[in-house]
């Protein structure tokens, strides 16, 4: 067969500019502005935002196509709280001698003074490249002379070689936006998935055909023109227990599928889970590493684990790779210094430490495979469409018996079988050495328990003395170790408890089970809180929760549009038994503080008691969330769940002297 030699030539040397707004020109009203978007917790608004990617022929003999990439904003800064608007980001990617530039940078602070509009030009000193690793660099950008009613305007565009990386464009941002554009120029060379994620919809999507000034020698290269707008774009607003914002936000993405020009050169960027995982076992940093089943034979054959049960054994490979092998705080799916040198050195990035667990786990007879993942910061992985870039962990899956266990050895506090919380991120993608790759569930293992005991006396003062006793499991446990970590002492530890604790004094204060975490973590101490109860000759007032009480609501927003994630269910159990001085009993109307609420399905509980048994006054409350992730459509009630506990908690207890 006789093939066809196939050259791309610029037919015209001028490129056309989308309809951008003009630079510049700023006027009074645009310090005036007002929209029903901005409230009280507004720090910026964006006035204007437009940009364009465009994908052209190098005017450079040779280079081939690249991407322009343009930018325009202009933000109002309203408060101090909205000073980091002024500051940029622009990452920019090197690949040995190619490298993506910024070939065009202006800005502005615009600030209404009395004589007018006073402006304030960026300088060379107020931009910096930043070399952050060896294939990417950032060009930093901070706004000069920013105060309370600035506007700020930045323009700028980069150049780049690489046709798969054409940037996302986030319309939804912390700060509310009155319009935000986004037109790509793209020849029928090049095919991209596009995705919007988020919930608000396009405002409008424009599609026409454009001149790509090109042609091959089999005809013209036609091209596509889309326009996407939004207008009246609300700031997201985030809240506690949920995973990453970008998971949440309008964003709008492009991964490159094919390039391929009309009877020449053509390449699929398009993968399918079995060109991952092919890709994967072929890379010495990890399939390399769990292919060679003796690698790590010198190190574990002398813990003589071969005569033990299944559970036993597993549990003492995990333990033993957690204790010689550091965590050097990096994330990663590919090893580093490799699973060997990691046990050598004793130190090692988290592929290093969990590609080892598995390998050891095979070598002694457990069946394991890796786990490929993406982190809770780091947003959930591609559900739609193979690939590698939106993964960034890995752990293991052990097969004990007949169930499955999943492990991360760099975890130092989390017991077996249980992933920390930065992994319970929906679900990851399993790569078995052999046999097909799936998408597999990332849930807790454990419930996040918390247990308070107390036992103590109110005297005639008002004090209170008595024994507290903390003890927690799940990730209550792992999080605290993990504060107890930072201290050089267990006694540093409890010195900013008491620091913290200002109305107490603590004393014999002790931690049992701080190094093993198959244990529950417990915490124990003496107490003396002064001026605890208001006491007179005929009443006594006060709280009865000595700690542990729930006195700010995480939820406070009128609506949610994405889910609350809590990661894991939720127990906790407050018992404090306190005795009164002779004489006290408890009010009706406070024996009538009982409560119980429920929410549908038993999805969470909380039970209030009081009771009293001669001079002791004993309380006992319960706080479950039985499911880890609750939908939009029910968060009022999960919000209104919170609210009423806390307000049950606030109320303090009355006791009449019967004489």
């Amino acid at each position: 067969m006789k093939y066809i030699v196939i050259s791309l030539i610029a037919l015209f040397a001028c490129r056309t500019n989308a309809q951008d707004f003009s630079f510049g020109k700023i006027k009074e009203a645009d310090f005036k502005i007002q929209s029903s978007l901005l409230d009280s917790s507004s720090s910026g608004v964006v006035l204007n935002e437009y940009g364009y990617a465009n994908i052209e022929l190098s005017s450079i003999a040779g280079k081939g196509f690249e991407i322009d990439y343009y930018y325009h904003v202009l933000i109002k800064i309203l408060n101090k709280e909205g000073y980091d608007q002024a500051n940029f980001t622009i990452p920019l990617y090197l690949d040995n001698t190619e490298k993506e530039a910024v070939v065009d940078l202006k800005g502005f602070t615009y600030n209404l003074e009395s004589g007018g509009i006073n402006k304030t030009a960026l300088g060379k000193e107020n931009i910096i490249t930043e070399k952050t690793s060896k294939n990417h660099h950032l060009v930093k950008i901070a706004f000069p002379q920013v105060k309370e009613g600035s506007i700020v305007e930045l323009r700028y565009k980069t150049r780049s070689p690489f046709l798969f990386s054409l940037n996302a464009w986030t319309f939804q941002t912390e700060i509310p936006k009155l319009r935000s554009e986004f037109v790509t120029r793209i020849p029928d060379i090049c095919t991209y998935r596009v995705n919007l994620k988020g919930g608000i919809p396009l405002g409008q999507r424009k599609v026409e055909q454009y001149n790509t000034q090109l042609s091959t020698e089999v005809g013209e290269v036609k091209g596509e023109k889309i326009a996407y707008l939004m207008t009246n774009i609300p700031a997201f607003v985030a809240e506690d227990y949920m995973t990453a914002s970008k998971n949440f936000k309008s964003i709008l993405t492009f991964e490159l599928s094919r390039y391929a020009i009309p009877f020449g050169p053509n390449k699929t960027f398009s993968l399918t889970w079995d060109d991952v995982q092919r890709y994967l076992l072929d890379d010495e940093k990890f399939g390399g590493q769990l292919k060679r089943k003796s690698a790590l034979k010198e190190f574990i054959d002398p813990l003589g684990v071969s005569e033990l049960g299944n559970h036993e054994k597993a549990t003492q490979i995990y333990d033993y790779i957690k204790q010689q092998i550091k965590w050097n705080g990096r994330h990663s799916m590919l090893a580093d210094v490799g699973i060997k040198k990691a046990l050598e050195s004793r130190s090692g990035n988290s592929a290093d430490i969990n590609l080892a667990l598995i390998s050891a786990l095979n070598y002694v007879g457990i069946p394991a495979e890796a786990v490929i993942l993406s982190t809770r910061d780091n947003g959930y992985p591609g559900v739609y469409n193979a690939g590698l870039s939106e993964f960034n962990y890995v752990v293991a899956r052990a097969k004990v018996d007949d169930a499955y266990f999943y492990l991360d050895a760099s975890a130092r506090y989390e017991p077996f079988g249980n992933l920390p919380m930065k992994c319970i991120n929906y679900q990851g993608r399993n790569i078995p050495l052999e046999g097909v790759s799936d998408w597999v569930p990332l849930q807790a293992n454990l419930v996040s328990s918390f247990n308070v005991y107390f036992n103590g006396k109110i005297d005639e003062e008002g004090s209170l003395k008595g024994k507290l006793t903390m003890t927690r499991g799940g990730y209550g446990a792992s999080t605290k170790r993990t504060v107890m970590d930072g201290f050089t002492s267990i006694e540093e530890y409890f010195e900013d408890w008491q620091n913290k604790m200002t109305h107490m004094v603590v004393a014999d204060a002790k931690v049992e089970n701080q190094g093993n975490c198959e244990m529950l973590l417990k915490e124990e101490m003496d107490i003396d809180i002064m001026n605890f109860a208001t006491i007179d000759k005929q009443e006594i007032h006060f709280n009865p929760i000595v700690y542990g009480r729930t006195d700010k609501n995480p939820f406070n927003l009128s609506s949610r549009t994405y889910p609350v994630d809590l990661g894991s269910k939720i127990q906790e159990n407050l018992t404090f038994l306190i005795e009164v001085p002779e004489g006290f009993v408890l009010t009706e109307e406070s024996l009538k503080m009982k409560e119980s609420l429920s929410l549908p399905n038993r999805d969470a509980r909380f039970i209030y008691s009081i009771t009293q048994n001669g001079t002791q006054v004993s309380i006992q409350i319960l706080t479950q969330v039985n499911k880890p992730v609750f939908l939009p459509e029910e968060y009022l009630d999960l919000k209104e769940f919170f609210s009423r506990i806390i307000q049950r908690q606030k109320g303090s207890c009355v006791l009449q002297h019967k004489g």
